[in-house]
């Protein structure tokens, strides 16, 4: 098949020049048939796959083995992304996109990425180091500063000043205890354990620790349409409905309502984590999982959020394949849907 019948709109240019053109990107590029055979490869794309042809008419999935290659090729949405590591060296990694192109054919484009995501992973342990390195020595402090709190020699004056003290200490400490969750879940590239897990157990669990908070709310509803048996990481699925409930709990005033339903389809299952708190603008729905991301800086310290709980909650459903959706109005409530995959689904029914 002649390279340049591919090209045939605009000014005719010849197969040479269309070769040489394609062979100067930095990006690797590769035309696929139908039958996901190579049709021909740019000279980066040759180069990161060894293939000595540029028409080898190799399969494209055996450079890629995975089944998320394989529901990549599938999948026809023009925007997808697929980060995905080298076959011939595991400390190189590729950004792959694939674009359709004529009747059956694609084109796949390869983006070396492996300089971002190390400079990435520098980033991250040294954060992660940091926060190590500072756990220890504010663990010290904490400790003098309760023993100061308990110190009945201490003169009244210094009673409030130490108090507050104590409450900035502790919200250090639940800062860094989230931070040190949060950098173990981003470096975690691996998918989260296949166990089976209770959802609906956790889900009671943290039920029980909300009405036994000091400000509970009026209603905690729990509503599971079956068993509620996932296949995950406990630990993982655990701080997913920590987070979200906590949040809920946090924005609601004394009239607060929760419901959490469960409910599966053709799609998957999901847990829908609903109240009636004070709700967000539309404009900070797509920022709120982000790092120290706070509507109101003011409010979320003075209510003893760290601005990292819902950045947990998207790394956690990430290692499970699963999506969030956020849904918010402003002095109606908030709406989480945790989405997880039907092959996430567990059918056998757990006696709780």
């Amino acid at each position: 098949m002649s390279l340049n019948s591919f090209f045939s709109r605009g000014p005719k240019y010849s197969e040479d020049q269309i070769k040489e053109a394609l062979n100067a990107l930095r990006d690797g590029i590769i035309l696929i048939d139908k039958n996901n055979k190579i049709i021909w490869s740019n000279k980066n794309a040759s180069e990161w796959l060894n293939l000595n042809d540029p028409f080898s008419q190799e399969n494209i999935r055996a450079f890629f083995p995975t089944s998320d290659f394989d529901r990549f090729l599938s999948q026809s949405d023009e925007n997808a992304s697929l980060e995905a590591i080298s076959p011939f060296s595991k400390s190189t990694f590729f950004s792959l996109q694939l674009i359709p192109f004529g009747e059956t054919e694609k084109i796949l484009v390869l983006r070396d990425i492996t300089k971002p995501i190390r400079l990435e992973k520098v980033r991250t342990d040294f954060a992660a180091n940091a926060s190590h390195e500072l756990r220890s020595p504010l663990t010290v402090i904490s400790g003098y500063i309760d023993l100061m709190v308990e110190d009945k020699s201490i003169p009244l004056n210094w009673k409030k000043p130490i108090q507050d003290l104590a409450k900035q200490s502790e919200r250090m400490k639940s800062v860094l205890s989230d931070l040190l969750v949060l950098f173990q879940l981003e470096s975690e590239s691996k998918k989260a354990d296949e166990e089976i897990v209770d959802l609906r157990g956790i889900v009671m669990a943290v039920k029980k620790d909300c009405m036994a908070a000091k400000k509970p709310p009026k209603k905690f509803e729990v509503d599971f349409k079956d068993s509620g048996a996932i296949l995950g990481d406990e630990v993982r699925i655990q701080s997913i409905v920590t987070n979200i409930i906590e949040n809920a709990l946090r924005y609601c005033d004394k009239d607060g309502e929760i419901s959490v339903i469960w409910f599966t389809d053709a799609a998957g299952g999901h847990l829908s984590i609903r109240d009636n708190g004070i709700g967000m603008e539309e404009k900070h729905l797509e920022r709120i999982t982000e790092r120290f991301y706070r509507i109101d800086k003011g409010r979320s310290r003075k209510l003893g959020g760290t601005g990292l709980g819902l950045a947990i909650v998207k790394y956690a459903l990430q290692a499970h394949e699963a999506t969030l959706e956020i849904k918010s109005e402003v002095g109606v409530g908030s709406e989480f849907i945790c989405s997880f995959p039907i092959d996430r689904i567990h059918d056998e029914v757990i006696n709780v």
